[in-house]
């Protein structure tokens, strides 16, 4: 199977050089759309070798820039994709488990839910509450609706419309696929969780998936 691993990349000058690093010794399809940072994230990109670098000039949402990795994706004939945060929160290590998993599945989330131990409170409570939500409205049970480490298979972003652009599109994605009888499976992943305090509010971004959920008849 052909898969394309995906980092959007916003201001993580701090993390991107490690995290593309960590990806190279499990994969070596690669693609890193910058969403127009203004830090010193795409200089350093543009430096590294054996990836494929695309830009957004401005920041328009992480949604966004999935789904310009998308397009690249389906235009270029891969099989499946695998996003993957730009933060260094998650190991490349998983990346092989997410491929040998994909036989039976559609889409797989990475579930960082298994180990919470070192989590922000903050985040514990956003995740929970919005896998609830998310679980509630599609009748299966969602265990991580907010992670971002995924896998999923071309044919389900070809017959998915996606139109939200920020962080939200996540969620979207998921009620469209489950409307539409795509299998989705969960495997634990690791996660990393440094001192760095995240620009992200948890419970922002909560609201608007909550939003999405009500307004996704």
């Amino acid at each position: 199977m052909k898969v394309l691993v995906i980092v959007p990349c916003y201001n993580a000058e701090k993390f991107i050089e490690g995290t593309i690093k960590d990806i190279q010794k499990y994969h070596k399809n690669i693609l890193i759309v910058d969403d127009g940072s203004t830090d010193r994230s795409y200089e350093l990109l543009k430096k590294m070798k054996y990836i494929k670098l695309m830009r957004h000039l401005h920041n328009k949402g992480k949604g966004a820039a999935l789904k310009t990795g998308f397009s690249y994706a389906i235009k270029n004939n891969f099989d499946a994709v695998i996003t993957i945060d730009a933060d260094g929160q998650h190991k490349a290590s998983d990346i092989p488990r997410f491929i040998t998993e994909s036989n039976r599945s559609d889409i797989i989330i990475g579930n960082r839910m298994h180990n919470i131990k070192n989590m922000p409170f903050t985040r514990i409570i956003a995740n929970t509450l919005s896998s609830f939500l998310v679980s509630t409205k599609c009748k299966q049970e969602i265990p991580d609706s907010q992670s971002g480490y995924r896998l999923i298979k071309a044919n389900v972003l070809k017959n998915i419309k996606l139109e939200q652009d920020d962080y939200q599109m996540e969620t979207e994605m998921l009620l469209k696929t489950i409307r539409k009888g795509y299998r989705i499976n969960h495997i634990p992943i690791q996660t990393v969780y440094g001192k760095e305090k995240s620009h992200i509010n948890p419970f922002d971004i909560t609201w608007q998936f909550v939003k999405v959920i009500l307004y996704n008849k």
